[in-house]
């Protein structure tokens, strides 16, 4: 569906639980997504604070047939500046294909410098930054600090405010729900309508009621589109307060959807 609604697809991502498994299997994730031979650009998540195994990963990624890699800041260990810019130094020289790094401080414990935005700005596989730090103030430093790189927006209801600062597109946790729909909100978005933000704030506030990506597996499988809900460890669906919400959630994008005819 993601082909088919003209979006791109990250693999092994927060929603795709990309830290939870081990090596083999995100392996062999990899290799049978691309082995589909869809019509869509590939990304693939690289996170993680082992140096070592993060190049390893990216030494087995180089024989397929991928278009970008999602690098995260490391976690937990809290790097200053000049430790940020050696590690994103070292996995963007051995990357052969250009790199979006990610700012998720809520999840890493630390955000992605400006400093190290701006001591990265000439490398040439340095191409995007995703967002999801929830303030347009952080994409506004990156902006000064990297004119060229492209933004995009991390956080779905925040694509509005993204947009109208110089965001190109979303990273969205939406779309493994609502694939054509997100794409026509975004495409809204960039072309400046922000008639859609209460709409679209109300719906992606249900899929943060517990840890992404709880609520979107919960969903998809109460909608038959997926057979199984189950995380991993230390995750639990039994955190989800309310299947209701979801539901709810579900139907106010379906009725925009449908008053959107020319979502294509």
């Amino acid at each position: 569906m993601q082909s088919e609604a003209k979006n791109g697809l990250v693999l092994l991502g927060s929603t795709g639980e990309g830290l939870s498994l081990i090596e083999s299997e995100k392996r062999t994730l990899v290799e049978f997504v691309c082995e589909l031979r869809l019509d869509t650009k590939i990304i693939v998540g690289v996170s993680g604070i082992n140096l070592r195994q993060s190049l390893e990963w990216i030494d087995f990624c180089k024989d397929l047939p991928i278009h970008g890699y999602l690098i995260t800041t490391p976690v937990y260990t809290k790097p200053g500046i000049a430790g940020q810019t050696l590690w994103f130094e070292k996995l963007l020289e051995k990357a052969h294909v250009p790199a979006m790094l990610y700012n998720v401080p809520s999840r890493t414990g630390i955000k992605l410098y400006h400093e190290t935005v701006s001591n990265l700005s000439k490398h040439n596989k340095f191409w995007a930054i995703k967002d999801s730090s929830g303030t347009i103030n952080t994409v506004i430093e990156y902006k000064d600090a990297a004119s060229h790189v492209e933004l995009f927006c991390g956080d779905d209801n925040m694509m509005p405010a993204m947009a109208s600062i110089g965001a190109t597109g979303l990273v969205s946790v939406a779309s493994n729900l609502w694939p054509y729909a997100t794409y026509e909100y975004v495409k809204r978005c960039l072309n400046g309508d922000k008639s859609l933000q209460n709409t679209w704030w109300h719906a992606c506030k249900a899929l943060f009621t517990a840890s992404n990506p709880i609520p979107v597996k919960v969903l998809l499988r109460d909608l038959g589109l997926i057979e199984y809900d189950t995380v991993r460890l230390p995750l639990s669906t039994n955190d989800l307060p309310s299947i209701a919400v979801l539901r709810k959630a579900n139907q106010i994008i379906l009725e925009w959807e449908m008053k959107n005819k020319d979502i294509n």
